[in-house]
């Protein structure tokens, strides 16, 4: 799937996403709750979200030209609301590759994000002043941004230096923060993950998620992801013995592409 996003500035947030729901209510089906609505397009969905002093839309559909018919109709009954303002919507990508200035981006967010049932707490002993390092390299880091800001990264690259696994990938470190949840950040940071190891040559791509993680694990399946192996008490976490994980998919033709 493609993701695109766009933040709208307003004082009435609120109004314009009920506006536009109950617009498009007539024509295709909607859902509306008291901070956000939703969309459904035959081409794809788009989610609107409402917050103190602006709105994100999110556009998930299956290709390039699906993703503009949507962004198009959109923009242009959401302008035609705009009576009594002057309305903004730059469209962007979700997902975007990381780059060395997202450094202090990303290391405040592996900070807020983390929680006990999804890392090994020993792992927070290390105060770092970085997030990239050695081991953590930009070219193989995703982001998710909203409005500029980061809420969301992966990673992927290669498993095994041998040639003989050259085409299977891993994915690391997937983490969206807390206000950004329920807003399909995970699935577009799974998406884009999958199409950029599909184009470097990957054909199935794996991971690992403690037992305990069940959001997690429930993520993964609803995209595809089976259970290949279980590490029986493989940690010993606050006075319990944790399973640990591992799933993989095998990636088919639609899965390849660029970022």
């Amino acid at each position: 799937m493609l993701y695109s996003t766009a933040r709208v500035v307003t004082d009435r947030p609120h109004r314009y996403i009920k506006q536009l729901v109950s617009h498009m209510g007539r024509k295709v089906p909607t859902e509306l709750d008291e901070e956000r609505g939703s969309i459904t397009f035959s081409l794809g969905s788009c989610l609107l979200v409402a917050s103190t002093a602006h709105f994100d839309m999110i556009v998930k559909t299956g290709t390039a030209d699906a993703t503009a018919a949507v962004q198009d109709t959109i923009t242009r009954h959401l302008l035609r609301f705009a009576t009594r303002d002057t309305l903004t919507v730059d469209w962007l990508p979700l997902v975007r590759p990381a780059t060395t200035k997202d450094d202090a981006g990303l290391l405040a967010l592996d900070r807020a994000a983390w929680t006990t049932g999804s890392g090994l707490p020993s792992t927070r002993t290390d105060e770092r002043t970085a997030y990239f390092d050695e081991r953590r390299k930009p070219e193989t880091h995703l982001v998710a941004t909203l409005g500029g800001q980061i809420v969301g990264t992966v990673s992927t690259h290669r498993t095994t230096p041998f040639p003989e696994g050259a085409h299977v990938y891993g994915l690391w470190n997937l983490l969206v923060a807390e206000q950004a949840r329920r807003m399909s950040i995970a699935s577009a940071l799974l998406s884009a993950a999958e199409r950029l190891a599909a184009s470097q040559g990957a054909r199935k791509v794996g991971l690992r998620v403690l037992a305990t993680n069940t959001g997690a694990v429930r993520l993964y399946e609803q995209h595809g992801y089976a259970v290949e192996g279980r590490y029986v008490d493989e940690f010993l976490i606050d006075g319990a013995y944790v399973d640990d994980l591992s799933l993989g998919k095998r990636l088919t033709s639609h899965s390849q592409g660029t970022v």
